[in-house]
C-alpha cells in the first residue's frame, strides 16, 4: 500500500512551511550582534598622573562610564600613573574633576586597576603601599589583560 499525502496538504502548504521554516532559521542566523555579544573587555590605559591630570581624570571617568554601560573595566597604570595607585600619594583635583571621588566610584563598581610592575619599581611603589583596588601586575598577567581586551583606551 502507497502512502499518499492527504488531500488537505497541498503543494501551496508545504511551499509555505517550509519558506516559513527558512525565513526563521535566517533570522536566528543573521539577529544583531549585540543580542548574541557577551560582556565587552576594556582596557583603559593611563600614562600619565601629576603631569596630565586632564588625562588622568578623563580615562578614570571614562572607564566608570563604561562600566556602567555593561563593560568589563580594567585600568591599567604604567609610567608616571602608578604613583596614582600609592597609598600615600594625594589624589588631585583637576577642574571639577576630584579624582579620589572618580576612582572611588570606579573601584566601587567592581572596577580594578593593574599596575605595571617596572615601572613601579622605578617610581619607589611597594606592592604592600597600593590603595584598596590596585593590583601589582606580573608580566604574565599584564599580557593576558591585552590579549583578552575587546577595546583598549590610551589616555
Amino acid at each position: 500500500m502507497m502512502n499518499t499525502i492527504p488531500n488537505t496538504f497541498t503543494s501551496k502548504a508545504l511551499f509555505l512551511t517550509v519558506f516559513a521554516l527558512l525565513v526563521t532559521l535566517v533570522a536566528a542566523a543573521t539577529a544583531p550582534a549585540f543580542a548574541q555579544e557577551e560582556e565587552k573587555n576594556v582596557v583603559v590605559h593611563i600614562g600619565q598622573y601629576s603631569n596630565d591630570l586632564h588625562s588622568t581624570t578623563m580615562g578614570v571617568s571614562l572607564a566608570h562610564q563604561m562600566q556602567e554601560a555593561g563593560a568589563d573595566v580594567t585600568i591599567f597604570v604604567d609610567r608616571e600613573a602608578v604613583r596614582m595607585g600609592e597609598q600615600g600619594q594625594p589624589l588631585l583635583t583637576y577642574g571639577d574633576s576630584d579624582l579620589s571621588t572618580l576612582l572611588s566610584n570606579y573601584i566601587d563598581g567592581g572596577g580594578s586597576v593593574l599596575v605595571c610592575p617596572h615601572c613601579a619599581e622605578l617610581g619607589g611603589v611597594e606592592p604592600d603601599e597600593l590603595r584598596d583596588g590596585f593590583t601589582m601586575g606580573t608580566p604574565e598577567s599584564i599580557t593576558a589583560l591585552f590579549m583578552n581586551a575587546d577595546t583598549v583606551i590610551s589616555y
